[in-house]
């Protein structure tokens, strides 16, 4: 899985665009094959995934603390984070689309807690 975390040079609408542009561009990933998670209250991650990226809002799935929010520990950096998923197809053996062996990419939307 690649892993993006911004401390403050760029925030949520450049992260979100370098992560699919690296992936549907350099890397040549079908759109179409691509599912994301936004933390369950992140509206803003949302509408850039739809809005800017062009995501259709049935492949834009929220989830809650345990899935979508990255934390260093009890203090320090922390905040949601968006991942996105690789659609396998119905061929492919295990879990549903959303299962981390199956996440390609973790934008780590960080703030800084107490």
């Amino acid at each position: 899985m690649l892993g993006n975390f911004s401390f403050g040079d760029y925030f949520k609408k450049d992260a979100i665009h370098y992560a699919w542009e690296l992936l549907t561009k350099e890397f040549g990933i079908p759109k179409e094959k691509l599912y994301v998670t936004v933390f369950e209250t992140d509206d803003e991650a949302a509408d850039i995934w739809h809005k800017q990226e062009g995501l259709p809002k049935d492949r834009i799935f929220r989830l809650g603390e345990k899935d979508n929010f990255w934390r260093m520990g009890d203090t320090g950096p922390c905040g949601p984070c968006s991942e996105i998923f690789f659609d396998h197809g119905p061929s492919a053996e295990g879990s549903p689309i959303l299962t981390k062996e199956l996440s390609l990419a973790k934008i780590g939307l960080l703030k800084f807690g107490i």
